[in-house]
């Protein structure tokens, strides 16, 4: 037998993990966006080359927000004791005949 523990729902990440995952995507956008404003400052490159770095300095804070507060992802979803089920046979069953019918 398997030792890993099996789902039997499709919930997705509790809160605090939700949380965690959202705080993370938010300092590496911010990391990048500390990134792109160094390099623009220290490099000696064309203006052109500055100015699309700064330009990814401006936009990666606004993005990093709307990523931090997309909806919760459904990372967990997937397998399931579900999975493998075979549907249960389904008999039709004859109503049969009325023995005590009023007319």
């Amino acid at each position: 037998m398997s030792s890993d523990p099996v789902r039997v729902t499709s919930a997705g990440l509790s809160a605090t993990e939700e949380r965690q995952a959202r705080m993370r995507r938010y300092a590496l956008t911010q990391l990048v966006r500390a990134g792109c404003f160094v390099l623009a400052v220290a490099l000696p490159v064309p203006i052109w080359a500055k100015l699309l770095l700064v330009l990814g300095a401006l936009v990666l804070p606004w993005m990093g927000v709307v990523a931090a507060n997309a909806a919760p992802s459904r990372e967990r979803v997937g397998d399931n004791a579900m999975v493998g089920r075979i549907e249960p046979v389904r008999l039709q069953l004859d109503p049969g005949r009325t023995i005590d019918q009023e007319d």
